[in-house]
């Protein structure tokens, strides 16, 4: 690493330096969709709302697929937040699904591609309910505690994580 980690303090990145790596997180999203898929755990054809609980009318024809390659036309909510906001601790899962949940869709599933960090969030819960595990235990135990990723893992904004860089804008 290079730069400084932390500006207020002049501490400089290093080889452990940790960093948030933010939508780079959707390739280890899809490639544990993948599993559950090949573990026969889902399909990604099944309709979202099999794994989603209060699911609305307007999400019924959006199968997994079409979360995995941004074709469901779910809105992002990034675009309507501040995004800074999501790495408080307050924020809960239903406030981020309460914030589009019941926008109209931007086009039909399949229809239309549209960058969305909606589905990918929604693609975390489907998999803590097709494994039966939380998010972050279901990619410690498949991928990173396998593959010797002892540097890689969820980030959690309130918890102190040893060498972590502070994100700057």
């Amino acid at each position: 690493g290079y730069g400084l980690a932390n500006m207020e303090w002049m501490i400089p990145a290093a080889p452990d330096t940790k960093f948030r790596i933010a939508s780079i997180s959707k390739q280890f999203t899809a490639m544990a969709i993948l599993r559950l898929h090949e573990d026969n755990l889902l399909d990604v054809q099944d309709s979202i709302c099999l794994y989603l609980e209060e699911c609305p009318e307007t999400w019924q024809n959006i199968s997994i697929n079409h979360l995995v390659t941004h074709t469901s036309g779910i809105p992002d909510y990034a675009g309507q937040i501040d995004i800074r906001l999501l790495n408080q601790p307050s924020f809960s899962r239903r406030y981020v699904l309460d914030i589009f949940r019941d926008l109209p869709l931007h086009f039909s599933p399949g229809e239309d591609w549209e960058y969305s960090n909606s589905g990918y969030f929604l693609l975390a819960l489907i998999i803590e309910a097709a494994s039966g595990q939380s998010y972050e235990r279901f990619l410690q135990d498949t991928f990173f505690e396998p593959l010797h990723m002892t540097n890689t893992g969820v980030d959690h904004p309130g918890g102190v994580i040893g060498n972590r860089a502070e994100g700057y804008s």
